[in-house]
């Protein structure tokens, strides 16, 4: 039975590790693949715990401890790893290994060379199972990129990775389009190794496609549409273009409706890939005709077509400076998203007309779409609405408003980060300090200390936001009011700061003296009954 596309890359991904991990000094290797193949790297880290072709002689252990800290990572990761082992002793024994490795995660120092000192020592216990342990770094957050890398770096300079026959290996991975780990790789030339994996998506549908077997149009179909959106990924407009116009022609003839709309929305893309604006616009339209006639076909995603059309033009107008037209079209796709319905869009619809009316100086048209976006936020939860663009809605408005007041909001926000990363540094400076060996009980007063600037920081921050917003006029406090109402009791402006601990208001160890806000109930009911009239459909232009 023949491989599938999918079974062959993971064996390529396979054997470029195995080249790679020839070498006895590398100790850091960064996986670098196209953007769009980052599943794929994922898949193929996870297909190590599965039996197959694409077996490597080694232990994958994928870990995503968010980055807080130097040692509250390293803590996390001991913690981590000594959990998943437990949790997986069966599954041990189902492969012959006996889980009989003590991890005591307690007496090795929560630093970057404790985790390396514990992980070596599963490493080798098992060495007679495994050749290396390849601890894959993932942290799904990082308060500080600095100091991450301070970390990675005290990893490679650890004992047990120094050993000539350590059995551990770091991976990272990055991608072409962003290399982040390159100057991390440089600083360690010699032991580490970027492992380029030339892995394309659009590669592996095409030959997807293509070994799909069977014949007839729909296979024709799926080749040509993997051509497509492989030049729009990698080609010229016009390539695209002639691409798509070429299937076109086999949709029109199959009355594949909501397959025209695809191919003309990615050639649209393409045009506004190169800024063809008017190009981009036509195409658009051409999407819209033909999402209409799957609409009358009775095509359960036809709204959602049509949606799609006037969202996509409404954005090639804006980018081409004609914000009234941008106006028209995203309102007129809010009507299509209430059809559907789907609030999201219909919120998202009428805030971009206003910010365009806002824009093109129409203060009230702008004024009267955001009021109305507001009511549709009404039936929704805090959770629902904070989900939506509601909150970049308020700050629209606020910035309507009075743009400077909105202005010292948001440099506050940029003034509070700026404090939050230099308590951070100064927290790992304090720890550097300890030693090499630190106690959990130094680690722990260390912890205490960060929380309470941290809250400091935050309380000082509320304090400004809130001697900027009692400077507003009235209805610039009551836009803060129905963020505090629809939002969180403590909301005061974009971007959106919560407590650094994630402690709910009322546990606060210094509540801001929060002012008394107007009452907004006229502005939600306003917006409630608000209908602004459907303007005209945008008009044709050069753009």
């Amino acid at each position: 039975m023949s491989k599938s596309p999918v079974e062959k890359r993971l064996e390529q991904l396979r054997d470029l590790w195995l080249d790679a991990s020839e070498d006895p000094a590398l100790r850091l290797a960064v996986w670098r693949v196209p953007d769009n193949a980052k599943r794929m790297l994922s898949a193929f880290f996870e297909a190590q715990q599965h039996p197959g072709e694409w077996n490597t002689p080694d232990a994958f252990l994928r870990l995503d401890v968010p980055f807080e800290t130097s040692w509250g990572y390293s803590r996390g990761l001991k913690q981590t790893l000594a959990a998943g082992f437990e949790e997986n002793r069966d599954a041990l024994k189902d492969q012959g290994i006996e889980p009989d490795w003590s991890p005591t995660a307690r007496e090795y120092p929560d630093t970057a060379a404790g985790f390396m000192a514990l992980l070596s020592s599963f490493a080798e216990h098992y060495r007679a199972h495994w050749r290396h342990v390849v601890v894959v770094l993932e942290p799904q957050r990082v308060t500080s990129l600095e100091a991450f890398e301070a970390w990675l770096d005290a990893t490679l300079a650890a004992p047990e990775a120094r050993e000539p026959q350590a059995r551990v290996r770091i991976a990272m991975a990055d991608t072409q389009e962003h290399p982040g780990w390159q100057a991390l790789v440089d600083r360690h030339r010699g032991r580490s190794q970027v492992i380029d994996a030339a892995v394309d998506m659009f590669d592996i549908a095409r030959a997807t496609a293509a070994q799909s077997g069977g014949s007839g149009p729909q296979v024709a179909h799926r080749l040509a549409l993997t051509d497509v959106m492989t030049s729009l990924e990698k080609g010229s407009a016009a390539q695209t273009a002639q691409r798509a116009d070429k299937a076109m022609k086999r949709c029109e003839t199959q009355q594949w409706h909501d397959q025209q709309v695809v191919l003309h929305m990615a050639t649209a893309g393409a045009h506004l890939k190169e800024k063809q604006h008017g190009e981009a616009i036509k195409r658009y339209r051409l999407a819209r005709e033909c999402a209409a006639r799957a609409q009358a076909a009775g095509h359960p995603a036809g709204d959602t077509l049509l949606l799609q059309t006037w969202f996509g033009e409404a954005g090639a107008w804006l980018a081409a400076g004609q914000n009234g037209q941008a106006a028209q079209a995203y309102r007129l796709g809010s009507e299509v998203a209430r059809r559907i319905p789907n609030v999201l869009f219909v919120i998202e619809g009428l805030r971009m007309a206003a910010y365009c009316h806002g824009k093109d100086g129409k203060r009230q048209m702008a004024l009267d779409h955001g009021l109305q976006a507001i009511g549709e936020a009404k039936p929704l939860s805090p959770d629902e609405r904070a989900t939506t663009t509601f909150p970049l809605l308020l700050q629209d408005l606020l910035r309507l408003q009075d743009a400077s007041l909105a202005d010292k909001l948001e440099r506050a926000a940029a003034r509070y980060q700026a404090s939050v990363a230099d308590t951070h540094k100064d927290m790992e400076t304090r720890a550097d300090r300890l030693g090499p060996t630190p106690s959990s009980s130094e680690l722990s007063r260390l912890d205490l200390l960060l929380e309470a600037k941290l809250e400091s920081v935050f309380a000082k921050l509320c304090e400004e936001r809130e001697a900027l917003i009692a400077r507003g006029d009235v209805f610039f406090r009551k836009v803060v009011a129905v963020g505090r109402d629809f939002l969180h009791p403590g909301w005061n402006g974009l971007p959106d700061v919560k407590h650094p601990l994630d402690k709910d208001m009322a546990e606060w160890s210094s509540p801001p003296p929060f002012g008394v806000l107007p009452d907004a109930g006229d502005l939600i009911d306003a917006g409630a009954s608000r209908d602004p009239a459907t303007p005209p459909v945008p008009a044709e232009s050069a753009a």
